[in-house]
C-alpha cells in the first residue's frame, strides 16, 4: 500500500467527524506521531488556514491558492529573513535558484515581486513540494478525515463537517501550527531569539503596506470613513486602511474585507469586530464596487458574497473576537 505522500489522489474516509476526532486527527499531524523532515506540513496547514473562505461552492480550493500562501510564507522565511530550514531543503534550493534567475536582491518581501513572476514561482512550487510530497502526507497524517484531493484536478475538497470544524476553530490551530512551526525553524536556528522568531512567524503572511489599497479605495469611495462618515485628510497622511474583519482572523488582504478610516480610530478598533449594523454597509459598498467599470476591481470581486462575511464574522466571534464596536 502507497504512503499518503504517493497517492494520486485521496477520499476522506467518511464525511462527518466529531471535534474531537478532527482535533485528534490536526494534532497528530502537528505532532511526532507523523514523521517530520521538513516544515511543509506545518506550511500547508497554515495555507489551509489562510485559504478557508476561498473555496468554491463545492468546498473546493485549488492547488495555486495554497501555493501562493506557501510561496509567500516560505519566502519571506528563507529569502527575507533568512532562516534556515535544515539540510538539503528543497524549498531552499528551489526559492535561491528562482530568486538568482530573477536577479531579485536578497532580504525582499514576497509583496513587491511581480505578480507574473509569483505566479511562476508558485507553478513551480505546485509541482515540485505540493503535488509531490506534502498534499497527500498530510491527508494520511489526518487520518484522511480532513479533506479529500486529487493531483490530476490539482484541488483539495472539504466536506460540510470539516470545513465547519475548521472555521470554528481556526485561531487554535492557527496558534497550534505557529508555535509547532516557530519550534522546527528554531533547531535550524538556534541564535535566534525564541520570541522574535514567533511573532516574525505569526505575522510573516501579513501584507507590509497596504498603500496601494489605500489609493484603491480613496479613487473608488473617495477620502472619507467608512464609520463615520467625515472626510478624511489625505494630506496629512491621517489615512488608514482597516481590515474589517481583523487580519488576525482572517490572514489575508482582500478588497471586500478593506475600508477606508483614520489612524486614531484604526488604533481604537485594533482587532475588535465592528457592531453588527455595519455589515449591511459594508455589503452595499461591495455591490457597488463589484460592477466597477475596473476590471482589477470587479476581478477583486469575483468571487464575493455576503455569505462569506457574514460567515467570517460569526466565526471571528466564536474564536473569541470582541464583538460590537463603534466608532
Amino acid at each position: 500500500m502507497a504512503a499518503g505522500w504517493q497517492l494520486s489522489e485521496g477520499r476522506m474516509s467518511y464525511k462527518s467527524a466529531s471535534d474531537d476526532e478532527y482535533f485528534a486527527a490536526v494534532t497528530k499531524a502537528l505532532s511526532n506521531q507523523s514523521s517530520k523532515t521538513t516544515s511543509y506540513k506545518f506550511g500547508f496547514l497554515r495555507a489551509i488556514l489562510e485559504n478557508l473562505y476561498q473555496n468554491d461552492a463545492e468546498l473546493k480550493l485549488n492547488y495555486s491558492q495554497l501555493a501562493h500562501s506557501m510561496a509567500k510564507l516560505y519566502w519571506n522565511l528563507v529569502i527575507e529573513y533568512e532562516y534556515q530550514q535544515g539540510h538539503r531543503s528543497q524549498i531552499v534550493s528551489i526559492l535561491t535558484n528562482f530568486k538568482n534567475t530573477y536577479g531579485i536582491p536578497s532580504k525582499v518581501s514576497y509583496d513587491v515581486i511581480n505578480p507574473l513572476t509569483q505566479a511562476a514561482l508558485e507553478k513551480e512550487i505546485t509541482n515540485k513540494i505540493l503535488k509531490k510530497y506534502v498534499v497527500g502526507a498530510l491527508f494520511e497524517d489526518t487520518n484522511k478525515i480532513l479533506y479529500s484531493f486529487s493531483k490530476k484536478e490539482g484541488l483539495i475538497r472539504f466536506s460540510d463537517a470539516s470545513l465547519h470544524f475548521l472555521r470554528k476553530y481556526q485561531t487554535t490551530i492557527f496558534k497550534l501550527t505557529t508555535y509547532e512551526l516557530t519550534k522546527y525553524i528554531q533547531i535550524q536556528n538556534p541564535l535566534v531569539d525564541h520570541q522574535i522568531l514567533i511573532e516574525s512567524i505569526e505575522n510573516i503572511t501579513k501584507r507590509s503596506s497596504l498603500l496601494q489599497f489605500q489609493k484603491e479605495l480613496i479613487q473608488l469611495t473617495g477620502a472619507k470613513c467608512f464609520y463615520t462618515e467625515t472626510h478624511l485628510h489625505s494630506s496629512k497622511r491621517s489615512i488608514a486602511v482597516d481590515h474589517f474583519i481583523p487580519w488576525s482572523f482572517i490572514h489575508s488582504d482582500d478588497l471586500w474585507n478593506l475600508v477606508l478610516t483614520s489612524q486614531s480610530l484604526n488604533s481604537k478598533k485594533g482587532s475588535k469586530l465592528p457592531d453588527k449594523n455595519f455589515l449591511n454597509k459594508l455589503h452595499s459598498r461591495n455591490v457597488l464596487l463589484k460592477q466597477s467599470e475596473d476590471i482589477h476591481v470587479r476581478l477583486a470581486f469575483e468571487g464575493y458574497h455576503f455569505q462569506i462575511v457574514r460567515d467570517l464574522y460569526q466565526y471571528a466571534d466564536v474564536n473569541g473576537f470582541e464583538i460590537g464596536w463603534k466608532a
